[in-house]
């Protein structure tokens, strides 16, 4: 009996150093990403716990280890972080734009908005954040990953270098029957979008650095709701990853505890926690990974591009 208690373990414990040993094989960079916006309620509620409560422990968390790391701030809350005074380290810190504002369900899809709401949307957007932090936001992410080529061609005129919207295999139908996003086929690496297709290569200006999706949900981003889902047995998930980069992302929201009676989604209430040890737990498992922002990755990117002379 004793002997049969022992090899469970045992296997385990092999399965898990083998899983490390893979990821240690692995060449890929990581970014921590996080989408800085207004809680995900179901009541129309405009709260930001996340902001207020989450963030300053988890942003002191990265500081504490000079773990950069990418911030996409919606222009709705602006001003609250701002005045949380956070150290943008510009060598640790890069800013990004994740439009004005971000409510629950298709309401915040730019790709069901006008030319003339988009061009507000992303100027004020813009130039709030500007504004808030001295400092022009160079990347942006769209609410829910609903980047459209309208939407592009506009953060193209803004002067924006990369966007980071786009998640691939994910595809999302209103009432289970109409499409409104589509991103199965997007290439998995940084690339150049077709300015009229964006899942696919082309000759846009714009860098797009494609989220990594979860192995174990397909369509979904993997970042911190995993990690406060799954712990530590996220790291083989971590493993399979064969892109050259690991987008990280985090949500503002995930980083505090939903009670049964907030107004919440399930989803939102098991993968958000005020657990910032699962999250320095696992960046001491990915000791000796490489870990990149924004910046960093459109300036390796670049060097990447001129070494092929032209774009990739």
């Amino acid at each position: 009996m004793h002997g049969m208690r022992d090899c469970p373990r045992s296997t385990a414990y092999t399965d898990w150093r083998d899983n490390l040993e893979a990821l240690a094989r692995q060449d890929f960079k990581i970014s921590i990403s996080i989408d800085v916006e207004r809680d995900y309620r179901l009541d129309g509620r405009i709260t930001t716990r996340g902001v207020d409560e989450g963030l300053p422990v988890y942003f002191d968390l990265l500081r504490s280890h000079r773990i950069p790391c990418d911030l996409f701030v919606s222009g709705e809350v602006a001003s609250e972080v701002s005045n949380l005074g956070l150290s943008l380290n510009r060598s640790l810190v890069a800013l990004g734009c994740h439009g004005f504002n971000h409510p629950a369900g298709p309401a915040s899809y730019l790709s069901r908005k006008s030319v003339y709401a988009l061009k507000h949307e992303l100027e004020t957007a813009t130039s709030t954040i500007r504004s808030k932090f001295d400092r022009m936001p160079t990347h942006f992410r769209a609410p829910n990953f609903s980047i459209s080529p309208r939407a592009f061609s506009i953060l193209d005129a803004l002067g924006y270098e990369c966007d980071s919207s786009i998640l691939p295999d994910r595809h999302v139908r209103r009432w289970g029957i109409l499409p409104i996003l589509d991103h199965r086929g997007a290439p998995i690496d940084p690339y150049h979008p077709d300015p009229g297709r964006l899942t696919r290569a082309g000759s846009s200006r714009l860098l797009e650095v494609p989220l990594s999706p979860n192995p174990r949900e397909p369509g979904s981003p993997l970042g911190l709701g995993s990690l406060n889902e799954l712990g530590r047995s996220i790291i083989p998930t971590i493993a399979q990853i064969r892109s050259r980069y690991l987008i990280f992302l985090c949500h503002t929201w995930e980083m505090v505890d939903w009670s049964v009676s907030d107004p919440v989604s399930p989803w939102v209430r098991n993968g958000s926690k005020s657990r910032p040890e699962l999250l320095e737990a696992a960046i001491a498992e990915l000791e000796g990974s490489r870990f990149a922002n924004m910046d960093q990755i459109v300036e390796s990117e670049r060097k990447r591009e001129n070494s092929y002379g032209g774009q990739t």
